[in-house]
């Protein structure tokens, strides 16, 4: 009896002992995660608050009299948490990581701004990103591959990043900090200076408006058919035309997309109308009414193009045939 009574005793001490032992190893799991920011919450470790490839720490972007009061970085599968609501653009065009910072001016704690680093993946996917969510009458920087500023903040392109910041206030003190972080990224951060996205360069140059060219990586004009598509903006008087071409794999694929855009725009309302211009009723170009306005595509070589949306008929049949000329002097020289 006494012999049982011991090995029973011994067990209970053994089952104490690894209960005890569970819970310190919990409480020492709670410490941890409440002594500090915790990179692993996020599905990474702790060395990725920097940008881990280039090995360049958020923290090195800190304008003079500003510290970092925080660091975060983001994937696919979190990134909503961040920017809620714009996810799923940015996921669709490449998105890999977001590299967050928040820096806090020393003297005055309600002046801080906070950083945020898109990896795209590639100089197109940053520049469509960039494009799409361009506002309307903004500054253009010169000194940015692309870039603008508002009246708050700078947004700008370098390689594959997509790069904005968020102030706590609109102030001139403010700005020029980011600014600061701006150029620090520029120096600092290697990106393949190389990359260029050579469909910018078919773009005609005349009239047209200076940093207006976009890229929709998908569902363009809101057609789910219509992907890699640039567009930009000409001044013709007082009316502004919206360009707009795509380069296809072949000349196969360029027609089929002509062909599911024709039947797109006839679905929802449009209507074939003569074109006045023999070199686009050359090429079978097509030219719609939409609702008031002038649609018109055709397809060439491995291109697909045309005019979106335009006020006068006359002034994009004219805008149609220089794009026209402009790609069937790419297509010789491919």
């Amino acid at each position: 009896m006494d012999s049982v009574q011991r090995r029973a005793k011994k067990l209970e001490s053994v089952v104490s002992i690894s209960l005890l032992s569970i819970l310190v190893l919990i409480a020492i799991a709670v410490l941890v995660k409440q002594s500090g920011y915790d990179m692993g919450r996020f599905g990474l470790t702790t060395e990725t608050t920097s940008l881990k490839t280039e090995q360049v720490p958020l923290s090195s972007l800190a304008p003079a009299g500003f510290e970092t009061l925080s660091e975060e970085v983001y994937i696919a599968d979190n990134l909503y948490e961040k920017i809620d609501g714009k996810a799923p653009l940015y996921i669709e065009s490449g998105f890999e990581k977001l590299f967050t910072s928040r820096f806090i001016n020393k003297k005055d704690e309600n002046l801080w701004m906070e950083l945020f680093v898109f990896d795209m993946a590639a100089l197109k996917n940053a520049f469509s990103i960039y494009s799409v969510q361009r506002r309307a009458d903004v500054e253009i920087l010169p000194d940015m591959q692309f870039g603008y500023r508002t009246s708050d903040a700078p947004y700008f392109v370098h390689g594959k990043y997509y790069i904005e910041f968020i102030g706590s206030s609109e102030s001139d003190e403010l700005f020029e900090a980011m600014m600061e972080t701006a150029k620090k990224i520029q120096t600092n951060l290697p990106v393949d200076k190389a990359a260029h996205i050579p469909e910018l360069d078919l773009f005609p140059q005349e009239d047209l408006v200076v940093g207006s060219p976009k890229l929709y990586l998908e569902s363009a004009f809101g057609f789910e058919g219509f992907t890699n598509i640039f567009t930009a903006q000409y001044k013709s008087g007082d009316e502004t035309i919206t360009a707009f071409f795509s380069k296809k794999a072949s000349a196969v694929e360029a027609t089929t997309a002509f062909e599911s855009y024709h039947k797109f725009l006839i679905e929802n309302g449009a209507e074939i109308k003569a074109a006045t211009n023999e070199a686009l009723n050359t090429f079978g170009a097509k030219v719609f009414d939409f609702y008031g306005t002038t649609e018109i595509v055709y397809a060439t070589g491995p291109f697909i193009a045309g005019i979106h949306e335009a006020e006068n008929q006359q002034s994009a049949e004219k805008l149609a045939t220089i794009l026209l000329n402009k790609l069937n002097e790419a297509k010789k020289n491919e």
